[in-house]
């Protein structure tokens, strides 16, 4: 073999291993390039070519770079508004609960009222007691939509 062929050739051991090794192999979407060697030796570094592919590649990461962090502060700042959103949607059911509750208590006050008519004070104290319950939760309700 030339001295040339050595340096871009890889050896039947160290293929094997590669591909054993999940670290060694190449990362990214150029499968095409998956087999070539990855190191530079100071001249092939110190070529024109190599290097204006180099800073090109460098460009290019710099620009996704740059997308991946927009698209990160678009995440965190839509995170936020879902955990705001969620809080107050707690906030919205747990209200529901109470005016629904305060509703059913009341209307059960106001029905238990008129079974116990024997006791006038009783009577009337249930009957505005519970009146005032379904008001309260009545009102509630609409204020709140």
């Amino acid at each position: 073999m030339a001295n040339g062929d050595e340096d871009t050739e890889e050896p039947q051991d160290d293929a094997a291993e590669a591909e054993s090794d999940p670290s060694s192999q190449p990362k990214g979407r150029r499968r095409s390039f998956g087999k070539v060697r990855r190191e530079l030796t100071e001249d092939e570094l110190g070529s024109p070519g190599v290097q204006k592919l180099l800073l090109d590649e460098l460009d290019r990461a710099d620009g996704a770079e740059g997308e991946l962090r927009a698209i990160t502060e678009k995440f965190y700042d839509t995170y936020t508004k879902l955990a705001v959103a969620n809080e107050k949607l707690k906030t919205h059911n747990a209200f529901d609960v109470i005016s629904t509750g305060t509703a059913a208590a009341g209307s059960l006050l106001f029905g238990a009222a008129f079974s116990i008519k024997d006791n006038d004070t009783i009577f009337w104290l249930m009957l505005i007691f519970g009146g005032a319950l379904v008001t309260v939760g009545v009102a509630a309700k609409v204020m709140r939509s």
